[in-house]
């Protein structure tokens, strides 16, 4: 991102279509889940407004189910991240916070806005799982031992069942 804004490439002035249901269909790891919910609570922002807004965006688009239930399942469903035009157009998670996916979508045109030159980095992606390997053993290990049956699911599906797996935790 930081290349891409120094080369004129930026989200600046854009209406964030990659951030609605128009072109998102992000999903996250359980680690990814893990320092996204670990950076709301130390913000102070796990709260009953929060969990209402998660639960309403899994309800409007029917996120619940997708991963079949321990199954592997290819389904994506399109959703406005819970996160997006929150208090401001665009997304208030700082980027060191932001799922890897979100990262990598970008925009690749200096004038041209609302996704016409804007894509996923799929390559960079792949590569990046490719070298951090610990990442993948981290995953696995969450998974194992919070009995979660999917290697990824949607921004508000992921944290509203972590955030129920960690209620008592302070």
């Amino acid at each position: 991102m930081d290349e891409l804004e120094s080369k004129g490439f930026g989200c600046q002035g854009c209406s964030g279509n990659c951030c609605t249901f128009e072109a998102n269909s992000m999903m996250i790891t359980p680690l990814e889940t893990m320092e996204l919910i670990t950076y709301l609570s130390v913000q102070g922002l796990l709260n009953d407004d929060l969990k209402k807004k998660l639960k309403e965006t899994v309800t409007k688009y029917r996120l619940d189910n997708l991963s079949g239930n321990g199954k592997k399942s290819f389904i994506r469903r399109t959703y406005t991240c819970p996160f997006f035009a929150d208090k401001e157009l665009g997304c208030p998670l700082p980027r060191e916070i932001k799922p890897y996916g979100c990262l990598a979508f970008n925009s690749h045109h200096a004038s041209l806005k609302a996704s016409e030159h804007c894509f996923s980095e799929q390559e960079l992606l792949s590569d990046r799982e490719e070298i951090n390997q610990e990442d993948q053993l981290i995953n696995q290990r969450l998974k194992e031992k919070l009995n979660l049956f999917w290697d990824k699911e949607p921004i508000p599906v992921a944290l509203l069942e972590l955030w129920e797996k960690f209620k008592d935790f302070k």
